[in-house]
């Protein structure tokens, strides 16, 4: 899996973390960056910086004497204004090296150089070989140009230039390698490290970085330009100049760029080009390590010994029969320890600039102690099988046999439990009933008394009233005239007011009577019922009684039944009263929309039941003022109701739901859409409840 590249992301981000817990070098005070920022963009203008302004700030540089500017800035083309004064600058400045993008990448394009530059031959490559993840780990010394010719890269350059005058020239130690100062150089292959089928063009090597973003020395454009820096800040260093401008958009990924968690946070070109600069001149003075790599067969043998450590770690012993026993928590935590033990070398490993293959090795101690658990178990398993083989022998037919008294007697047991269940719930909705009842008479029983004594003075009153007004005006001639008509008003007045108490009495007294209709405390016995003719004469029922209320109109009653449905065992009186209030609600509806709509509305009720052999399913569905959604959940409540006050209790479907339900063991649902219908169905299992009797 290795070689297939599966673990290169995981190992180039391993290395990155490497990178970001190691101790921070110093800085290297023999560069110096002049980053071109936002704040420069917006004095000069625009972006590239004119000719002009160029040309003044590499006199500002060369003024302080560098050993080397790095210009980090395409220049293939002039920008107006000072071409001129810029070429005069390039030509008296020796030191200076400019770029050109060598290899093109995707929508990148190659980028020419200076033409005048490369006629001085002071041009470079300002190229880096990107990995699979778009980070920059690994830099070049030199490539291959257009022409087969070998172009420096900008790095390598000036750190020549730089060294040249300490008297070091690089030289060929062999065929491959370069000797630079104390520095030997290894050009980078397809396969070292973590990395699988890397392209290895050119001359290579891994980047070690000195720290993050902002490591190196950074003084501004404006700075240089404006004199706001010292004297000699850059004699005798390397100046690099490139951008820092987010808007230019010269900006790379690396190991630094980003952790477990952060917004990736690249890193500007120039201070890249800057670390493979210290990295080259490091090396060769003072013999800064180079990032090494292990040789693939020292890799691969890294890797096994390992992956041969985890096949010991699993912790067991064998009992007396000879089964081996494994301690989990044993195993675990000396894979925890070992773990710990590959994470640590690997780090030692790479402070000391060898970076190992960590992910590979952990992968295998883990793998091998899992599949070393896994063998022992299997074996185990095989062990175990042909013991149980042994012991299937005799005991097979009694296994059998006292499954199968187990599983008699758990059917009874479970058929025990389900009519338990269901006396239970029936017990349960018989009590709601009863509770119902008991609190509804309690209610009108309480308010009957002295609701009654209110009526009956407001009725007395009525006639003292006007006893006492005929006796006022017999005395009118005593009178004066104000008085009388003062007198008068009051007793209009009051004889208005006292007619209005008698008026809300009765009208009280009608809500407790639809109350005592629910107050019930008592059900029926359940009996075989045949439930044609109760659906018929429950039908009748409610019909004949919304007809004889005042102010009613003609509805069209469509019914449909199977014939026939059969016996059912119910509380006929109770599903007589269930379907009732259902159906005095659907009347009451499609008569409120009559009134509304006029001849233009035919109120229709539809009642239809089919027989389904172990229930019936009874539809009642009305073209009326349909529910609203947002309460067709409450409408089951007890004392919820959508009528104007005075008209309804609330207890209907309430009432319906527990005789159903509760004590029927059936379904109740309902189905509306606003201002267009409403149906209700309700599910009536045949025998529910003689089953429940049995159980009694």
């Amino acid at each position: 899996m290795r070689m297939l590249g599966f673990f290169q992301l995981l190992e180039l981000s391993a290395l990155d973390q490497l990178f970001r817990l190691r101790p921070l070098e110093k800085p290297d005070s023999r560069i110096v960056i002049v980053g071109i920022d936002e704040s420069d963009l917006k004095k000069v203008g625009k972006w590239p910086i004119p000719d002009t302004v160029l040309a003044q700030l590499l006199k500002k540089v060369q003024q302080q004497k560098p050993r080397a500017i790095g210009l980090d800035i395409y220049r293939d083309l002039p920008v107006e204004p000072g071409y001129g004064e810029l070429v005069q600058v390039f030509e008296s400045t020796p030191n200076l090296i400019g770029i050109q993008k060598v290899v093109g990448y995707g929508l990148n394009q190659t980028v020419a150089p200076s033409p005048l530059l490369s006629k001085l031959g002071k041009t470079s490559a300002n190229d880096f070989p990107w990995d699979v993840d778009g980070k920059i780990r690994r830099g070049f010394l030199y490539l291959k140009g257009k022409e087969g010719k070998n172009v420096y890269s900008l790095g390598f350059k000036l750190a020549w230039l730089y060294l040249e005058e300490e008297g070091i020239q690089p030289k060929m130690k062999n065929e491959i390698q370069i000797q630079l100062g104390q520095a030997i150089f290894t050009p980078f292959e397809t396969n070292d490290g973590g990395y699988v089928g890397a392209s290895a063009q050119g001359y290579q090597i891994l980047l070690n970085y000195r720290g993050p973003q902002q490591t190196f020395e950074t003084v501004s454009l404006a700075d240089v330009l404006e004199n706001r820096i010292k004297p000699n800040l850059m004699r005798d260093r390397i100046v690099l100049i490139g951008s820092t401008a987010k808007s230019v958009k010269d900006y790379l990924l690396t190991p630094y760029s980003s952790n477990l968690v952060s917004i990736p946070q690249p890193m500007a070109g120039v201070e890249i080009h800057a670390n493979m600069t210290s990295q080259i001149i490091s090396a060769a003075l003072e013999g800064r390590s180079l990032i090494k790599t292990l040789s693939e067969p020292l890799e691969w043998l890294w890797i096994l010994g390992w992956s041969a450590l985890g096949a010991t770690l699993t912790c067991k012993w064998r009992d007396i029969d000879g089964v081996a026993k494994i301690s989990f928590l044993r195993t675990g935590s000396r894979i925890v320890l070992f773990s710990g033990i590959l994470i640590g070398s690997g780090y030692i490993a790479f402070v000391g600039n060898l970076w190992v293959p960590v992910f590979p090795a952990l992968l295998t101690l883990i793998g091998a102690t899992i599949v070393k658990t896994g063998y022992t178990l299997w074996e185990n398993l095989k062990l175990s099988y042909k013991q149980i083989e042994e012991y299937s022998r005799t005991l097979e037919v009694k296994v059998e046999q006292r499954t199968q008294e187990l599983q008699t007697k758990n059917e009874e047991l479970d058929g025990t439990l389900q009519q338990l269940r269901a006396a239970q719930k029936q017990m349960i909705a018989q009590e709601k009933l009863a509770s119902l009842g008991s609190l509804t008479a309690g209610i009108a029983h309480e308010i009957r008394n002295p609701l009654n004594f209110v009526t009956n003075f407001a009725t007395i009153s009525v006639d003292l009233a006007q006893e006492l007004k005929e006796e006022i005006e017999n005395q009118t001639e005593n009178l004066e005239a104000e008085a009388v008509e003062y007198i008068n008003e009051i007793f209009t007045d009051l004889t208005e007011s006292v007619v209005e108490i008698e008026k809300q009495g009765k009208r009280i007294e009608s809500i407790l009577l639809g109350m005592m209709m629910h107050a019930q405390q008592e059900t029926g016995k359940p009996e075989l019922t045949a439930l044609n003719s109760l659906l018929a004469e429950s039908v009748q029922l409610a019909y004949q009684s919304f007809r004889a209320n005042k102010e009613t109109v003609e509805i069209m009653l469509k019914l449909q039944y199977d014939e026939p449905l059969g016996d059912f065992y119910i509380v006929p009186q109770d599903i007589s009263k269930a379907v009732v209030n259902i159906i005095n609600n659907a009347c009451y509806t499609v008569n409120q929309k009559k009134k509304v709509l006029g001849d233009k509305f035919t109120p229709i009720i539809e009642i239809k039941a089919i027989n389904l052999e172990d229930r019936a399913e009874i539809y009642i569905g009305d073209n009326g003022e349909g529910i609203s959604q947002d309460i067709i959940d409450k409408i089951f409540n007890p004392f919820f109701t959508t009528k104007p006050p005075g008209e309804g209790t609330g207890l209907g479907l309430s009432i319906t739901h527990e005789i159903i339900v509760g004590q029927h063991q059936g379904e109740i649902k309902v189905k509306s859409v606003l201002d267009s219908h409403t149906e209700f169905i309700i599910v009536l299992p045949r025998n529910a409840l003689e089953s429940q009797t049995v159980v009694r």
